[in-house]
């Protein structure tokens, strides 16, 4: 027996296309909003990604330099007017001209702060303030330390607050002489 044959008015029809249609609207809208924060999601993927390759070449430079054949390292001796408890190492590659220092115990009295020299012969040049965390640790990446022919040693001076100087004010309170 053949199955009976709903019969379904013309207006029933119309209402039902209408309805699908109106189904069919409301899928393609969710999916084009869906399909546009994607596209910002991406777009803000592909920008951190750029930003964090840059980062990574960066950081390939600076480890890069660990490999140098002319890596010189920085053995750092106390002055009397030293803290017994500071501790410093450093290494330099004379030809990328860079050079890592790693700070520990460097907690400056108040009013006063730790600066990193080069020695180039005899003369100072400032590299800069050190800024230990809240422990006393602290790391310095000098991107480029001038000629290195004559760069013999790294030197922290312990500097009263005040405009910055070109060569200490303070006591020198560490000496890195550099090694082979």
């Amino acid at each position: 027996m053949a199955p009976p044959f709903v019969s379904l008015s013309r207006s029933t029809i119309t209402r039902l296309g209408w309805a699908l249609a109106a189904c069919l609207f409301l899928v393609i809208a969710v999916l084009l909003t869906r399909t546009g924060s994607m596209r910002t999601d991406l777009g803000r993927s592909r920008d951190r990604i750029a930003v964090l390759s840059r980062d990574l070449e960066k950081e390939r430079l600076w480890t890069g330099m660990l490999s140098s054949p002319a890596l010189r390292t920085a053995s750092f001796t106390l002055t009397p007017d030293a803290d017994p408890g500071l501790r410093a190492k450093a290494v330099m590659d004379p030809q990328s001209r860079r050079a890592v220092l790693v700070f520990e115990n460097f907690q400056a009295p108040a009013g006063k702060f730790y600066t990193l020299w080069a020695l180039h012969g005899n003369t100072p040049a400032p590299l800069g303030r050190i800024r230990p965390d809240p422990g006393g640790r602290a790391v310095m990446r000098i991107g480029d330390l001038g000629d290195t022919a004559d760069l013999s040693a790294f030197a922290v001076s312990l500097e009263p607050e005040g405009p910055a100087a070109n060569e200490p004010n303070g006591p020198v309170v560490m000496i890195g002489s550099l090694g082979g």
